[in-house]
């Protein structure tokens, strides 16, 4: 994910320029593309639909072959997660499903397709097998950075969207939202990894500790 600079103005006083030059480096460190109010929302949802008050079991392809992550790497992204939700809300949101592929909530699989993306309920052609809601394909052609973008596709899984600018978008996308201090995080291509799953407080500016909070 490229990171993305904010317009640089002159400031005329000498204090307010080194306020300025503060601001400044704080919002190049998030590579932002866009400044805008905060919002009292602390989450944006792809259709509405956020999954049950209760945690995710996830069922994991036992063949991750050729996909360039490990069953190690799913649990280390379940855990970014799981940290939060245990804070906010008492419990971790993904586990493990040792069953039936079938018989979870969630299914992660090599197999499919060989691209990496979501589906669920959002997309009006997905069918429902089993008790799957969501399923994460892990596909072979993203093999070069499927580990550093699962933190994000399980983001999707919980029902969040995007957040970017126009050209990064294309036909699939849905419940967009643009870039902006309003939200900084996993789910947003102008954040830059560093700043993924950050749990503070900052005026006008949001973080994933915050869409986390206010998930339900």
């Amino acid at each position: 994910m490229a990171g993305c600079q904010p317009n640089r103005s002159s400031i005329p006083f000498a204090a307010l320029r080194l306020a300025g030059l503060a601001f400044l480096t704080v919002v190049g460190l998030y590579g932002l593309a866009f400044l805008a109010p905060n919002r009292a929302e602390a989450h944006h949802l792809m259709c509405g639909v956020a999954v049950e008050k209760q945690t995710q079991t996830v069922s994991i392809d036992p063949n991750l072959a050729g996909t360039g992550i490990t069953h190690a790497d799913v649990l280390t992204a379940f855990g970014q997660w799981n940290d939060l939700f245990t804070k906010y809300h008492g419990f971790p949101i993904f586990t493990v499903h040792r069953g039936n592929w079938w018989e979870a909530d969630i299914l992660l699989t090599a197999h499919g397709s060989k691209r990496t993306w979501v589906a669920n309920e959002c997309i009006s052609a997905f069918e429902q097998r089993g008790s799957n809601h969501t399923v994460v394909f892990i596909g072979i052609n993203d093999s070069w950075r499927n580990r550093a973008i699962l933190p994000h596709e399980l983001g999707h899984a919980l029902g969040l969207g995007d957040h970017g600018t126009a050209a990064q978008f294309s036909a699939g996308h849905i419940g967009i939202e643009p870039c902006s201090l309003s939200y900084i995080g996993v789910m947003s291509y102008c954040t830059s990894p560093q700043a993924w799953f950050l749990d503070i407080e900052v005026d006008g500016m949001g973080f994933d500790g915050q869409l986390i909070k206010g998930y339900w």
